[in-house]
């Protein structure tokens, strides 16, 4: 199974940058081809989106660690889809650093190529849209990026 990472710096303190990724109801401001998420009890999470033009609605679980400035999440579906998001920093600037272990459907890693001719290439794409995205609001420069179209 694949493993994905990247890391960007943003201008606020993991505190703050832990806050705001972890309020699930955040997600779909960061996450790009999420449109809709809410807790589903402790420990659990449904998201809603659309990707590479088709829609999903998945359920899954989720862990929050505080004093690491850590999150965990993972799917219950077939794509063995997992990952987590880390905060390291101090006062000033953190360094969020996402993961992300995916194994895609044949029918989906079609579609990945379809969208920027290489499936690894798609998936980074999303990891940086995520960082983006997050830096954009929390240092009050904009919003949510969106993923690449399909060529």
């Amino acid at each position: 199974m694949p493993d994905y990472e990247s890391s960007l710096p943003v201008n606020a303190s993991p505190e703050a940058v832990f806050d705001f990724i972890s309020d699930i109801s955040n997600m779909p401001q960061y996450l790009p081809t999420t449109h809709h998420a809410e807790p589903q009890g402790e420990g659990r999470v449904r998201v809603q989106g659309e990707a590479a033009g088709h829609p999903y609605d998945s359920d899954g679980w989720i862990r929050l660690d505080r004093t690491e400035f850590r999150m965990e999440w993972g799917s219950d579906g077939e794509n063995h889809y997992s990952g987590w998001m880390e905060v390291e920093g101090d006062d000033r600037q953190s360094i969020v650093t996402v993961g992300l272990a995916f194994a895609p459907k044949p029918e989906q890693d079609a579609r990945f190529e379809q969208q920027m001719g290489d499936r690894d290439a798609t998936i980074r794409d999303g990891l940086n849209k995520a960082l983006e995205s997050i830096k954009n609001i929390l240092e009050g420069k904009g919003g949510k990026v969106e993923p690449a179209a399909a060529t």
